[in-house]
């Protein structure tokens, strides 16, 4: 293997990130023997799904049936994405595998993570510190799940030492997924672009950008180190400048359009006003706001608004009318009731003083014919004081007769006065009910001429509100017509069009001073650029071939040239390939690159490549690691699936960590075929990996 020195003077000695093994298991049990166990190494890593050697007609089915994408998804599950596959083919791995698991031992910082995630959704993936995939089999109590999962192995948490949280321009958060994306490109992207990095068709539900290419080109530029720090405060900046400028441009559109809104929503207004006002007046839909003849002798809006203004206020004046008339009784009958009322209380009174008389006049005679009673009661008892009878006692005599000589008299006074009292109180309760009745009578009536004035007083609200809304709506005609015809003079409008014009200096100012700062990263530019330059001429080693590294309109460019610049599918793929490459190594040699050293790369050769320029890349690939001693030392972990052979030297098991083939059931990934689950259904993806 030709040795080359891009590594010689290398800072980092390992990644952030590297896989050193993934396991599927069929279920939850650690003593059960894994379907897969696959070891893998920092450096290059192979997967080999082999093609038939020749086109034997009982050779059905090739090494794109065999499981490389899904195990490179399996690989992009276990680093913290939320999908393992396309949804129908979750389903199909989810019912061969309901309790099966994949698991991986993960390298992060200075950390191993033994980890486990489902292979059918909606169950727990567990984790454990310094652990192996067996040991974490047998204890689940560390539970992580779909949204916190990259948090608990430690992923989320390499994005502090970013120089950047955001992407600036659009104030969107960088996830782990963004930079996991860059790492692991879709298979289904072709390679066609340094900033491709995932394909709707692969259902992986990532945090996709806002703006695909600069958002993806900024990230790299941050993760690469390649900024200052006073240009990302003048990115930040711009990008606070670029949202509000936009911001702008939607007001001025909504305001340059308002003047015609509104002309069209009052002119519908005031005639569906006019219409309900005037039902039997034909044609307001089709009238114009003025008819341009002096005497009126066309129908116009105008006119016809003076009309139903004219209407309402005849209406107006006649429900006032009523209005007081209505209240004119309320009062009177108001009046009459109080009066009744007053009158109710003083007969009221009345009895209460005659019932009151009675009673004190009644207590009198009650009194003495007690006492009458009680002489009578201890006539024949024994005085022992005199030793007489009391009936004999003198005194006794004397009282008992003086109260005999007025019983008759008590008696005939006692009935007279019941009897005047009893005529009395009966003469004042009848009159009470008459009054009673009278006031019955006076408020049912008054309750009639109540509903009656508060009737015309909803209808004199009513209409004053109709008056007042069908002038407004006359008068918000005529104010946006005026608006209409003279736009330079709408003032928010033109405020606002200041605005823009001073946002957009301030754009390009800004832009400028930016501009200004990328001259300041011409070393670690040319740094990237000779690596990048370097690895062109490895692989294609003619002489005549270069790659060039730009940052215009500070925007991250990675060309191969050949004289004037190339271009073709296979040279587009070519130059990805060697950008990720590159970027490897600059981070091993750049203390401010923060990428995580880990690098998948599945089937690359599909994009036209050819075989001898795979070959040549798959030679450079593996020679970056000859300047160590030992892979413990490499900083990065490269892990390429492929189809095509790969060079005869690198087909040894110091390159190759897997072979599948689809031509036999024990050497698919999974070990069994997929593709029918039972119903008769078939996936193509499962089918043309």
């Amino acid at each position: 293997m030709k040795n080359n020195d891009l590594l010689s003077n290398a800072v980092r000695h390992e990644p952030w990130v590297w896989l050193r093994r993934l396991v599927i298991v069929e279920n939850g049990n650690p003593k059960t023997k894994p379907i897969r166990d696959i070891a893998f190494n920092r450096g290059l890593n192979i997967v080999w799904a082999q093609e038939p050697d020749d086109d034997d007609a009982s050779v059905e089915i090739s090494g794109h049936s065999a499981g490389k994408t899904s195990l490179c998804r399996l690989i992009r599950y276990l680093l913290g994405e939320k999908q393992f596959a396309t949804k129908n083919n979750t389903r199909l791995i989810g019912k061969a595998f309901s309790e099966g698991y994949v698991g991986g031992e993960i390298i992060v910082g200075t950390k191993q993570w033994a980890v486990i995630r489902p292979l059918k959704k909606g169950r727990s993936s567990y984790v454990k510190l310094n652990a192996t995939v067996e040991e974490v089999l047998a204890d689940r109590s560390s539970a992580a799940y779909e949204n916190d999962y990259p948090d608990k192995i430690g992923l989320t948490a390499l994005l502090s030492e970013l120089g950047s949280g955001t992407i600036i321009e659009t104030g969107q958060d960088i996830k782990w997924e963004h930079l996991l994306a860059w790492c692991t490109r879709d298979q289904e992207m072709r390679f066609q672009d340094v900033y491709g990095w995932r394909s709707p068709r692969s259902e992986s539900e990532w945090p996709a950008f806002q703006q695909p290419k600069a958002d993806a080109l900024f990230l790299m530029r941050v993760v690469l180190g390649l900024f200052l720090p006073q240009e990302l405060e003048k990115e930040e900046r711009l990008g606070k400048l670029k949202r509000g400028w936009e911001l702008l441009e939607k007001k001025i559109a909504d305001l340059e359009k308002e003047p015609v809104f509104r002309v069209n929503l009052y002119d519908r207004e005031l005639r569906n006003r006019l219409q309900a006002l005037l039902p039997d007046k034909s044609g307001i839909d089709e009238i114009p706001l003025k008819s341009g003849e002096a005497l009126g002798l066309f129908p116009d809006l105008e006119g016809t608004t003076k009309e139903a203004v004219t209407k309402l206020e005849v209406g107006i004046t006649g429900i006032e009318k009523d209005h007081k008339t209505a209240q004119v009784s309320v009062d009177d009958l108001g009046g009459q009731i109080r009066e009744l009322e007053t009158k109710q209380l003083t007969l009221a009174t009345y009895i209460a003083l005659a019932t009151k008389a009675k009673s004190e006049i009644g207590g009198d005679l009650a009194e003495r014919e007690k006492i009458r009673k009680q002489l009578e009661a201890v006539a024949n008892e024994l005085c022992v004081y005199g030793n007489v009878l009391f009936g004999d006692c003198s005194h006794i005599k004397n009282r008992r007769d003086g109260l005999k000589a007025t019983e008759i008299q008590d008696a005939h006074a006692a009935e007279q006065n019941e009897a005047r009292q009893a005529e009395n109180i009966a003469k004042v309760e009848r009159q009470k009910n008459e009054n009673a009745g009278k006031i019955r009578g006076l408020k049912s009536t008054l309750e009639t001429k109540q509903r009656a004035r508060d009737g015309y007083s909803a209808s004199l609200r009513e209409k004053r509100d109709e008056l007042r809304d069908l002038k407004q709506s006359l008068a918000n005609l005529h104010y946006w017509i005026e608006k209409k015809s003279k736009p330079d003079e709408f003032k928010e409008l033109n405020t606002t069009r200041d605005t823009l014009k001073q946002q957009g200096e301030a754009i390009a100012t800004t832009e400028q001073d930016l501009n200004l700062l990328l001259q300041e990263h011409n070393t670690n530019q040319q740094n990237l650029a000779s690596i990048f330059s370097t690895a062109v001429k490895e692989v294609l080693p003619s002489g005549t071939y270069d790659g060039k590294v730009l940052m215009n309109d500070r925007q991250l460019s990675f060309s191969i040239t050949h004289g004037a610049s190339m271009s073709g599918e296979a040279v587009e793929t070519l130059a990805v390939l060697l950008t990720d490459i590159s970027s490897l190594i600059y981070n091993a040699k750049s203390e401010k690159s923060k990428l995580p050293g880990f690098l998948l790369h599945d089937s690359p050769r599909e994009a036209d490549l050819g075989k001898r320029i795979y070959w040549s890349y798959l030679r450079f690939a593996a020679s970056l690691q000859a300047n160590f001693v030992s892979l413990d030392q490499c900083p990065f972990q490269y892990i390429l699936t492929t189809t095509t052979e790969p060079p005869k030297e690198l087909q040894t098991a110091d390159w190759i960590r897997l072979q599948l083939s689809a031509s036999k059931t024990s050497e698919l990934l999974f070990k069994r075929s997929l593709a029918d689950d039972g119903d008769g259904e078939v996936e193509e993806s499962l089918l043309k990996e």
